[in-house]
């Protein structure tokens, strides 16, 4: 009886020793450090993966400043074709009020040409041609076929030694070649130069002067810029170009 007793309490104080070892496993060091790992773990997968709502709110974003990028872009878009639009209207414009002065300022030099004319014939140069030959490069001008009007006036140049609107064709010449889109700058200033050169009385002197220190000035040559503005403004001190030249001549000094 007394072996039995001692067997049990045996076999009872070894289920209890597994029974703390057990417990001692579940809660120990090792059983911390291994749920802190797990934790880490847990949220290490949860921060690198980003969030749905995130991801979205970020893309809305995004789409939604490339959509102001593209509205901005076509409101300059728009600004820059206005912009082209008023300069090309402006060119017109000023073409024909020039058109217009010519015109006048012709048919009052025709009421008193007859001496040139005269002049014509001796030198070759039939009056009617002439003045055909010039109004057709004219009319080519108002039409807006500017390649044909350059054509037109430099044939009536050479044809012409001493036609009755050399002056006029020298001018409308060197103003078509400086307003194409590719400017041929250097014949643009010969006929300006031929005009304030060998018309100085001529009514479009002035403004061919002014164009001419313009374009040089535009070119970096200022010294022959300096040069045409002070000539301009001593040979023609009541015209509006004058003005306009004191103007252009205090800025190339500052």
């Amino acid at each position: 009886m007394k072996v039995l007793m001692r067997a049990r309490l045996i076999v009872g104080a070894m289920l209890g020793t597994l029974v703390f070892c057990a417990h001692a496993q579940s809660t120990g060091p090792l059983a911390v450090e291994e749920r802190s790992l797990a934790q880490a773990q847990s949220k290490m997968r949860s921060a690198s993966t980003p969030s749905a709502a995130v991801n979205e709110d970020g893309l809305m974003v995004l789409m939604q400043q490339q959509q102001q990028f593209e509205e901005q872009i076509q409101q300059l878009q728009g600004q820059l074709e206005e912009l082209r639009h008023e300069l090309s209207t402006l060119k017109k414009a000023e073409r024909e009020r020039y058109l217009d002065l010519d015109a006048r300022i012709n048919t009052l030099a025709e009421r008193g040409s007859t001496a040139k004319e005269e002049a014509a014939v001796a030198g070759n140069n039939d009056p009617e041609a002439d003045r055909a030959a010039y109004n057709a490069a004219k009319d080519k001008l108002v039409a807006g076929d500017f390649s044909g009007a350059i054509a037109g006036f430099e044939a009536y140049l050479k044809d012409f030694p001493q036609g009755l609107s050399r002056a006029d064709a020298h001018f409308w010449a060197g103003k078509l070649y400086s307003d194409q889109k590719e400017p041929d700058l250097q014949k643009a200033q010969g006929h300006f130069q031929a005009v304030a050169d060998n018309y100085p009385d001529h009514s479009k002197a002035s403004k061919s002067l002014y164009i001419l220190a313009v374009m040089q000035a535009n070119a970096g040559e200022i010294s022959p810029a300096k040069v045409n503005l002070h000539k301009l403004i001593k040979q023609y001190q009541d015209s509006r170009e004058a003005k306009q030249a004191q103007g252009l001549l205090e800025q190339l000094n500052e």
